[in-house]
């Protein structure tokens, strides 16, 4: 709701609201008016000792600087504010390798022989959902708002719908031996959570979106082997360097973006996971890529529709009407995806290749099985 930003700071000092905070305030006004150098002198120069607005100072100069093309410096500020965010998580007694490390123990589980047991058990009933998967950072949102504009689909937005369904699961070594009534009532669950979340579901498709559901591939191919996964894809070090950027709401899985090498080591390890089971269990898939979305986007909906087996809709077009419709967007990305497409954060990591030296070892071999230049 950035149109209403500029009455806030007159009201807010009307109401008696410190001077700190409601400068901050004229500050994100400039910011929204395109106003960049003003901005980020004025938060520069902001002191904010003992507001409580030292981690959304930094989080602003970090975007103005990066917006002027000032990249050390809003690296710098990036890093102070995950720094930060990251104090009172690790005060707290939690691992920021802890989620890196389960999805290592389920890479080494992954197997060849662990596959050779899978007993196929044939869906009944209600059709499959989708499944919209991919890194954090590379165009779900987006997608998952495309989809949205077209009348036939149910767009879930990072529901912890198979969250539950995992924890009544077990682990994934015993996935492939899971007797078919289990199985049956695990879909069952799945739909029980589906129709208290969204009872006017209809006969539209569903499409299930949370990027990192790919460490959930083989509990969805478990449920639903017919199921079809929308993998995004982007550039891997635009996608880290944007997690490492980007406001998340820390928990096991966000943790790993207080830093730029815990980032580049997820994404390894992630991405390893996604391709050895794609190696090992009959997906079927369509990718998406980040880049080519931009730069065409009616091209990549009518292929993406033509792949679900759904009828062209210009409507899907007008994302930014779709995300204007929408209640609430359960996202970081909610300040973009209301925006014309824009391409400048297309390659933006080249701009900070110095400060990733240390991570490009990591990312250029999935750069290049992608088939990204570095």
């Amino acid at each position: 709701r950035l149109a209403d930003l500029a009455a806030l700071a007159p009201a807010a000092r009307a109401a008696g609201v410190p001077e700190g905070e409601t400068a901050m305030l004229r500050i994100l006004e400039d910011q929204r008016a395109g106003r960049h150098a003003e901005a980020l002198a004025a938060a520069r120069a902001l002191d904010v000792a003992g507001t409580g607005l030292d981690l959304a100072r930094a989080r602003l100069i970090g975007q103005l600087a990066d917006k002027l093309g000032h990249h050390a410096e809003a690296f710098a500020a990036f890093a102070e504010v995950n720094a930060l965010a990251a104090a009172p998580y690790l005060a707290a007694g939690h691992r920021i390798a802890d989620y890196r490390e389960a999805v290592e123990r389920q890479i080494a589980a992954a197997t060849a022989d662990w596959a050779a047991r899978w007993t196929p058990h044939a869906p009944a009933g209600r059709p499959s959902p989708a499944f919209l998967v991919g890194f954090p950072r590379s165009g779900t949102t987006l997608l998952d708002t495309v989809l949205m504009g077209h009348a036939d689909t149910l767009v879930l937005e990072e529901e912890p719908l198979l969250q539950r369904v995992a924890e009544r699961a077990g682990g994934m070594e015993c996935l492939p031996d899971l007797p078919p009534a289990e199985i049956d009532a695990l879909r069952a669950l799945y739909f029980r959570e589906l129709d208290a979340l969204a009872p006017d579901a209809g006969n539209r498709l569903v499409i299930d979106k949370l990027p990192l559901h790919l460490v959930r591939t083989p509990l969805i191919h478990r449920l639903f082997p017919d199921a079809k996964f929308i993998f995004a894809e982007r550039h891997p070090c635009d996608a880290v360097l944007s997690c490492f950027m980007q406001n998340f709401r820390i928990n096991a899985a966000m943790a790993s973006f207080l830093t730029l090498e815990d980032s580049a080591l997820l994404y390894d390890r992630v991405m390893s996971f996604w391709f050895r089971c794609r190696e090992l269990l009959p997906l079927d898939v369509h990718a998406v890529r980040y880049e080519t979305m931009i730069a065409d986007l009616e091209g990549t909906a009518r292929a993406l529709l033509d792949y679900l087996g759904l009828s062209w809709s210009g409507a899907v077009l007008d994302h930014q009407a779709t995300a204007a419709s929408r209640a609430h967007i359960r996202t970081p990305s909610y300040s973009q995806i209301v925006q014309p497409l824009y391409r400048s954060a297309d390659g933006r990591w080249t701009k900070y290749r110095a400060e990733m030296a240390p991570v490009l070892p990591i990312l250029a071999p999935w750069a290049g099985r992608f088939g990204y230049p570095m």
